[in-house]
This record gives structure tokens, sequence and C-alpha cells, in this order.
């Protein structure tokens, strides 16, 4: 609060004038005040407060006036219309309600600019408080007892509030005491309970005792309550040291506690098997302070867990707090309860030994009694009673391989503790070999109950039945099946499978009827407790492509990656322009057709196995079509083949129907050289060889052409009759011309020509003999050529002769007029041995000499 005097010394102008430009708020206590009639109110009532201007000459600059006045809560405008101007120094705020714990309130008046008259009051809401309820008193029972009450105050009255234990004795009976009784009063600390100390508490008397509570806004007391010290004691915690086994009694405990207290008490024991939650009490009496209790009716080897507590006996007190947990260890029993077993027979008909596979269930807890060291597997034949029996089989685990003999006999399933064996189970040999009996109606249901169990139901059959076996186990495609079992009996046609069950994998179940005589054949199913999507999807493959088609292959999704049952497979494919088509499947199917493609097209494929739960999408492979289509061309093969195979069978049967016809067509007759008259023919006379009158000849002989060696041109020359050289040029052979070199000599009638080339490496064939015709013949002349190869003619082992074996190149050169001469066909060539080198001429002289 700044007060200004009268006269305006320079310090104080300087001092104004920094206010004016930093905007200094005045504390103004001696110039304007706020009055209240209390700064504390109750929550929720309303609040009046007047702002007076209380000195003038604090106006700075001359606009102090009531109406001037504004109002604030916690720094918030207060609306005008809760203003009241009661005159001109005075301004007064009404608040209907005021809901605030705290609450700061201020009046000011603006001096100018950056200049303001204020005055702040802190304002307090509280409530009065509430009754206190719930009052009780326990008497801790220790060496140092004491009484300690609590209560509920209620509401938080937001104010200081006092909270007073009050007592007063009774004389004998409750709510008898004197209107002015001493009062032995309690200060509460923390507002819910006050303690009395054992100095100022007798035991064995009643008081009336209540509680007070009281703040500025008022005080309210509880109700009365008469209570005895004793009646609501509560003993400490007692002590378990010891619990040990009974040496006599298998079903017997001994607790060893302790509880320092020599008033007579009851105590409550509790116990509970070891993994079993539920506790089972007992109640006891006891007059000692160090006590000895045996808890009886238990299960033989069997662990448990024990605690107990204690009051006062005969008094309504308190149960003192439990003792903590003892663990204590019955004594064994031999078992009482019997191994249900099953078996799987390993028959072998080249086997005089019968092999078993026996599984066994562990006992149940209360069946035990203790702990099981092992299992006994014995066998005696079926009538040798006075037998001992053999031990096949001993052993600590739930299953066991066993042979036997073949034949009837008994085997002994039995388990043992530490106390002595169970009684045995009775397996019959006869009566465990599974039949191929198949009862029905039997049908298998199953449904999924939670992610670890199945429901199984089956149907009864028609037959009477000594129970059920249900087997089921993991089918995982990479490890064996580990089977589990359960025995079900005659009477229940339903079961929960919980052992060994877990999500997305899939489960093989069988139902076994067990017969009086043996085991019928199975029911089986296959199921899921939950299904998920394939862990992968199918891998895939073209495997047949053609212009317009593509057959799609994929492989079998693994049975463990899997999850759940494949209901169908969806294929997905699209060319790189086109959209995203998809066909389905059947889940049982691995393949499938793609049609109506274009051609020489490339095609993305994946394909997605979906199960109940989902889908999951495989590989994509890239697939292009053929440009054309061989579907035609196999087609073509398919008509085609079977004629194919069956031409050859045609022509052969055609051939054997025909084949006189088919050798004359294909085989003309060539007609013999032997019996031609050429090996009697000789040029020296042709007019008297031919007999023919000097007119038309009625017979034309052919030409001979000769070889003789050509010194000069070093070629073979044909030697001729003069009178055919005439015609030299006026024919050809077989319609062709003749080649250079070539001499042509035809007859004066044109019905015959000679042909007159070299002797060796000619293409074509070279004319030897000429076969005689008669007149009347039109056709032209058969002509016999002979082959320029040095290979022998007609098979004859000999070649043709080389030209320095040829006698005929070593004649010397002679006239034209020479060779017409009559000479002979022997004398001409020079003997029989020249002959011989012509097989063809040769076959025609010896034909002359004979005949």
């Amino acid at each position: 609060m700044l007060i200004f005097p009268g006269s305006i010394t320079p310090l104080f102008c300087l001092i104004h004038l920094l206010s004016l430009r930093t905007g200094a708020v005045l504390e103004a206590n001696e110039c304007i005040r706020i009055l209240v009639s209390t700064d504390t109110v109750q929550w929720g009532s309303p609040l009046a407060a007047i702002c007076a201007i209380t000195n003038t000459s604090c106006d700075v600059a001359f606009l102090t006036n009531a109406s001037k006045i504004f109002w604030q809560l916690n720094k918030v405008d207060i609306p005008r219309t809760q203003y009241t101007i009661l005159n001109s120094t005075v301004s007064q705020v009404n608040i209907p309600v005021f809901n605030q714990t705290v609450g700061m309130l201020s009046c000011q008046i603006h001096q100018g600019p950056g200049v303001t008259l204020r005055n702040d009051v802190r304002i307090y809401t509280g409530l009065p408080p509430d009754k206190p309820v719930n009052l009780t008193c326990v008497t801790s029972w220790k060496k140092e007892p004491s009484m300690k009450c609590s209560w509920n105050p209620g509401r938080n009255p937001h104010r200081p509030t006092n909270y007073t234990l009050r007592r007063i004795k009774n004389l004998g009976k409750c709510h008898n005491h004197e209107v002015n009784g001493e009062r032995i009063d309690c200060l509460s600390q923390d507002s819910h309970s006050c303690t009395v100390r054992r100095e100022k508490l007798r035991l064995f008397s009643t008081y009336d005792i209540s509680v007070r509570a009281e703040n500025i806004f008022g005080s309210v007391e509880s109700d009365v309550q008469c209570i005895d010290a004793m009646d609501v004691a509560k003993l400490e915690q007692p002590m378990i040291r010891h619990v040990h086994h009974h040496r006599m009694k298998s079903h017997c405990l001994i607790i060893d506690w302790k509880l320092d207290i020599s008033p007579p008490i009851e105590c409550e024991f509790q116990y509970r098997e070891h993994q079993n939650p539920t506790w089972r009490q007992k109640l006891a009496t006891m007059n000692k302070m160090h006590r000895e209790q045996c808890l009886c009716h238990l299960s033989p080897g069997t662990e448990y867990r024990v605690r107990l507590r204690c009051k006062l006996r005969g008094r309504k007190g308190y149960w003192s707090d439990w003792s903590l947990e003892h663990p204590g260890h019955t004594s064994e029993s031999p078992p009482v309860g019997l191994p249900d077993v099953w078996w799987h027979i390993e028959d072998s008909a080249q086997d005089k030994k019968l092999y078993i596979q026996l599984f066994w269930k562990q006992l149940k807890d209360s069946e035990v009694n203790g702990r099981i060291s092992g299992y006994r597997v014995t066998y005696r034949p079926e009538h040798e009673t006075n037998h001992p029996e053999i031990t096949l089989c001993n052993t600590s685990s739930l299953s066991c391989r066993i042979s036997i003999p073949k034949g009837d006999g008994n085997i002994c399933i039995r388990a043992y503790n530490s106390a002595g064996e169970s009684p045995p189970s009775q397996l019959i040999v006869k009566t465990l070999y599974q039949t191929d009996i198949a009862l029905h109606p039997l049908s298998v249901n199953i449904i999924p109950i939670t992610e670890h169990s199945l429901q199984i139901s089956w149907t009864s059959p028609s037959t009477a039945v000594n129970g059920y076996v249900v087997e089921w186990c993991e089918i995982s495609g990479t490890f064996p099946c580990e089977m589990s079992w359960k025995k079900v009996a005659a009477d229940i046609t339903n079961c929960v499978l919980q052992e060994n069950i877990e999500p997305m994998k899939r489960y093989s179940i069988s139902v076994f009827p067990l017969l009086p005589n043996g085991v019928a054949s199975p029911v089986s199913t296959e199921a899921y407790s939950k299904q998920g999507a394939p862990l992968i999807g199918p891998k895939v493959s073209g495997n047949y492509i053609s212009k317009s088609q593509v057959e799609v292959i994929w492989e079998k999704i693994p049975i463990n990656k899997c999850q759940g049952f494949i209901r169908n497979y969806t294929i997905f494919y699209n060319d790189k322009l086109g959209p995203v088509r998809y066909v389905m499947s059947d889940g049982a199917e691995r393949k499938y057709t793609l049609t109506g493609l274009l051609a020489a097209t490339d095609y993305m494929v994946k394909v997605m196995a979906t199960t109940d739960a989902g889908g999951t999408n495989g590989s994509v492979v890239n697939l292009t079509t053929k440009k054309s289509d061989d579907e035609n061309m196999l087609t073509i093969l398919k008509w085609v083949s079977p004629l194919l195979l069956l031409l050859p069978s045609i022509l052969l049967l055609t051939y054997f129907l025909h084949r006189r016809m088919i050798i004359r067509h294909l085989w003309l007759k060539v007609p013999n050289p032997a019996n031609s008259t050429l090996a009697s023919w000789s040029p020296g006379s042709l007019s008297q060889d031919w007999n023919c009158s000097e007119g038309t000849p009625d017979c034309i002989v052919s030409s001979f052409t000769f070889l003789q060696n050509d010194t000069r041109q070093n070629t073979g020359s044909a030697v001729k009759s003069s009178h055919l050289i005439e015609d030299e040029k006026g024919m050809s052979i077989n319609g062709k011309t003749p080649n250079s070199g070539d001499t042509l000599h035809c007859l004066s009638e044109g019905y015959t020509c000679d042909v007159y080339t070299p002797y060796h490496n000619l293409s074509g064939m070279t004319q030897y003999a000429t076969v005689l015709h008669s007149k009347d013949q039109k056709v032209r002349p058969t002509l016999f050529l002979r082959s320029e190869s040095n290979q022998p003619l007609l098979h004859e082992l000999n070649p043709s002769p080389r030209p320095h074996e040829n006698p005929w190149f070593t004649m010397p050169a002679a006239n034209d007029s020479e060779l017409s001469q009559d000479i002979s066909l022997t004398d001409l060539i020079g003997g029989e041995e020249i002959w011989k080198t012509f097989p063809l001429l040769w076959g025609l002289v010896s034909e002359n000499k004979c005949d």
C-alpha cells in the first residue's frame, strides 16, 4: 500500500511517473479495504463482501468513487450484476454459491494507465463433520494389552475437525452409569482411530463408548456402544514349530505349535493338499501354552499345508491372525487303485512269440497313498496256477513292450510304492486281439471347446460293449505320432480330450469299442481344436502349356504347415496389362487347367490355400503361352496313327492275294539272250547271212562296235562299216541327243543305230550288242547295254578287261576296206579267251557251239 501525501515532492513525482510507465499495482490497505464477516464459510453457502474507500487522499487521478470498484475471484472478474453500490465509497458483491475450497477475493480501482488500487482477502470453505459410523474396538492381547477403537469419519470436512473417543464406565450393566460419571476421553490423531493404553484400560468391565466430531461448522456424536474389553480381545498370531507324520497311523499328522497365553482358548486348524487350493478345517480346544495337535483322516503319503488361528474360549472375541503355513507329509501305504491299461498287439504268423506294447495311466491322487516308485508287469500261463508269475517288465515309465508265448495266459500290471503294491490290473491274452468286427451304427462327432480341448461324442453300437478307448495323436508328417489315450465306461458315449491338445495342430482320433472277446475295429476321424491360415502357400509350376491353355500344378502343403483343413484353392492369374482373374478348385485337387488365354503372352500365376480361418498365397510363377497350338497335330496323329499301323497289314494282304499280277506288272519278262542268233552272225557276207532278196531285207542285224586304241589321240575310236557312216548323225538313242565324242550310226531303213563311245569312265551306258529282229517287227530294237563300271557283269568273278589286255587295241591300224573283209567273230576278236571276258557274248558263242 502506498500513501500519497498532500505535497508531492520531486522524488515522489519521479516514482509516480515510473509507475505510470511500468503499470505498477498499488497495495491499498489504507486506501480501500474488503470487509467480510468471516474468512471461512460453509461449502455451497452464499457470500457477501463490501469494499470501502477508506482514504480519499490515495486518489492520484482524482477518480475515486465506489462505481469505479470492480471485483475478482481467483483473478476472474465477477459480473457487475452481482455488485451493489451502497454509497460513493462502498461497493458490495454478492456470490450466491461459494463452492471453492479456497478462494482469493479482491476489489480494485484503476487509477490511470498501469496504476491500480487493490485489496485481497482469502476465503476458506468447509463442511460440518459427518456422524462417525462403524465404531469397533479390538483388545490386542499381548504382554501389554491395549484396546484400539476405529470408526468411519465420513466425508472430508475440509476444515480442522477434532475426533474424541469418549468412554464412561458402567455399573455392572450396559448404559448403567452415573449422570455425571467420569468420562475418559481419547483424542484421535488420525481422525478415524484411537488407542487406549493398558494403564487406562480395565479388563472384565463394560464401558459405554462413543465418538464425538467437532469443527467450526458444528459437532456430532456417534451411537453409543457397550463394550467389554475381553469380549473384543484378539490373540496374537500362533506359531507352528513342526509338522510330522504319525508313526503308527499313515493317515495322521502331528502339529507342534505355540501361543503365549494362560486363559483357555480354542483353535481352528486348516489343512489342504499341496496342489489343492481348497482348505479343510478342524476345531480343537487347548488348555496349555505349549500344545500339540493330531490331525487325522488324511490321505496316506500326501503332502499337506497346515495353518491355525485361536481365540479366547467362551468369548465373543476375534480370531487371531492365521499362522504361517507349514508343510507336512503323511506316511505311505500301499496303493489302492487299479491302473487303466491299453495295448497294441504286434502279431506275426512266422514268429512263435506274441509282442505286446502295453500302456497304462497314473493312479489318481487319492489312490496313490504316497509316491509311486514304479510298475511291475508279470505273466502266468492260464492253466498253470501253481506256476510262479514271471516278471516281464519293471519300469517307472507308463509303457512297456513285452513278448510272451502264443497261447492262453494272463498279464498283470501293478503299481508299487515304498509300502507295497496295488491290486493288479489283469489282462486275458485271448481277449487282446483286435477283431474284424465293425459295430454299426458308430459315428464320431468332434466339437472344439477351447484351444486346448476337444469334445468327442459317438453313437452307441447295437452290440453290448465293456467300454471304449479313445486314442488320439498329433499328425505332423515329420516325427512319429505320440499316442494319448483315455478309457471310457460302457454307458458313456462322449468325453473331453484335454491332454496334449494344442491349437492349429491336426489330430487323428479313433474310438475302439471293447468287446468281451476282443477289440472291435475302430472308427477314426481328424480334427483341430483351433484352425489358422496356412503358414506357407503352395509352390506352383506349369505342366502343360499350349496356345490358349496352361495346366497349373502345385505341391501339397506339409501337414505341420497347414494349421487347418484345406477347403479350397484359389488360382489367381493375369497378364501384365489385364486385370487379375481367379478360379477356385477343390481342396483335394492339386492341378487346374486355365483356358481362354492369349497366345504368346506372359502370365503371372499364384495359388492361395484356404482353411476355415483364412488363406495364404503361394509363390508366383511366370508362364508364357505358345505362339501356335499343337492340338491339331496331335489330333491328326491320333487319327492317322491307327491307319499307319494298319497300312502294312493291308499291303501284305494285297500282295499275297494278287502277287502274280503284281509281279507281272512290276517285273517285266526279259528275253533270254542265249536264244539269239547273234552267235552265228558273221560280218563278212551280209547279204548271204541275211538270206534276204536284193530288195527290202527280211531281217536286220545290228552292227557291232569294235574298240581300238587310238595312239594319236589317246582315246578310244570306233571302227565301222563304210556304208553305215553315211547316216552317222541321223538318229538319237531313247530320244536323247548324243554327247560330244559319241558316234551314231543308223541303217538306211532307220530301224537301228549304233553308238560308239570311249571304253572307260563315261556317264550312261555303252552298247555292246544289238539283238536281231524280224523284218515285220516295227518296234525299236532292244539295246543291251553294258555298264562302264569295271565290276564283273552278271556276277562274274572276273572284271572287264583292261585296255592293255584287249587284243583289239594291239591290232595295227587298217583301212576301212580291210575291215570289210569276211572274218569270223572268233578270228576278229582273237580266240576263246577274249570272248570269255564278255560273259553275255560268250554265252551266245557257247550256245552256237552247242547248236
